[in-house]
């Protein structure tokens, strides 16, 4: 059992010791691979900057082991048409904070199936990926994707965007992380990092407490394969240790869509009544959604930063 939990003496932001242990969550990711954990492993919140993290954890061993298994789907390309406009969001904000002639290269940290390195490819970027997991590496390659699993073929400063998408709180050691990444970037290039955002109404109504007992959706959580939990404190607390500066922050994602079911007809097909009817419900969900998300609670947490000069 001992060579499949490590324990954290230390907060990995802050370094300090104290720490708050909390409910761990009722629904686990990969309960096939962690059963034997039960028990073993927890949740905790350092006293001194709120960073919430798995300790004990699994170890790197015991993740591997997950992570090279045949259940994890985050490894599978997904075409939806919900995913294709994240990633179209995704794109625009990055292109956003680039200098127009900056060539479009892009490498993808954590590419997982490669989905949103194809998006971007048929975007007309150049693009390249890293995938440590075999069943990932796997379906990039099929897919005709440049993805390695060795850091070392990437060369320097070759990509004026590094991005990871809900890969950074899978990280055990994410200052490192963030230190190695750095050399990768081209100058004036953009790093792009989304991460559950542990402020979001739907991890605030999310309680261990309430999943527990009741069918409350947690996944978000994927407890204990996410080792740390950020917020928008925290996560810029981090990027900032590590020598980067935040530009920009945002949430994304109400959260809560799959409650909210909608049948409606195409707009080609409405009446002009109707389309005028249409045009004004769209608008009062945008400015809902808009307000929703100007609060900070929305599911994901985004920040594009770059390296301190």
């Amino acid at each position: 059992m001992n060579n499949c939990i490590e324990s954290i003496k230390k907060c990995p932001l802050c370094k300090k010791t104290a720490f708050k242990t909390l409910l761990t969550p009722g629904h686990w990711i990969g309960y096939e691979v962690f059963k034997e954990l039960e028990g073993k492993i927890g949740l905790v919140r350092c006293k001194n900057c709120q960073l919430i993290f798995i300790n004990s954890r699994p170890s790197d061993e015991k993740l591997s082991a997950f992570y090279s298994g045949n259940t994890y789907s985050c490894h599978e390309a997904t075409c939806s048409v919900s995913m294709k406009k994240k990633e179209n969001y995704i794109l625009k904000q990055i292109t956003k904070h680039l200098d127009p002639k900056t060539p479009r290269t892009l490498l993808d940290y954590g590419a997982g199936g490669g989905g949103f390195l194809l998006h971007v490819r048929d975007c007309g970027w150049e693009v390249k990926g890293f995938e440590p997991g075999k069943r990932g590496l796997k379906h990039c390659k099929e897919k005709g994707l440049d993805v390695t699993d060795k850091l070392d073929d990437l060369a320097s400063e070759s990509f004026s965007v590094v991005t990871l998408n809900h890969v950074f709180e899978h990280l055990a050691n994410p200052i490192e992380i963030l230190n190695g990444i750095r050399r990768f970037l081209a100058p004036e290039g953009v790093l792009y990092i989304e991460v559950p955002n542990v402020r979001s109404l739907r991890a605030q109504l999310a309680i261990p407490f309430l999943s527990r007992r009741f069918p409350v959706d947690e996944r978000y959580r994927a407890y204990p394969i996410h080792l740390m939990y950020y917020s928008n404190k925290t996560l810029g607390q981090m990027l900032e240790k590590a020598g980067w500066k935040v530009k920009k922050s945002m949430t994304t994602g109400l959260g809560l869509e799959e409650f909210i079911v909608r049948d409606e007809p195409p707009v080609s097909q409405l009446s002009s009544v109707k389309k005028a009817s249409s045009l004004k419900k769209w608008r009062f969900r945008h400015i809902l959604r808009d307000i929703f998300l100007s609060l900070g609670i929305g599911e994901n947490l985004s920040v594009l930063a770059v390296p301190e000069k």
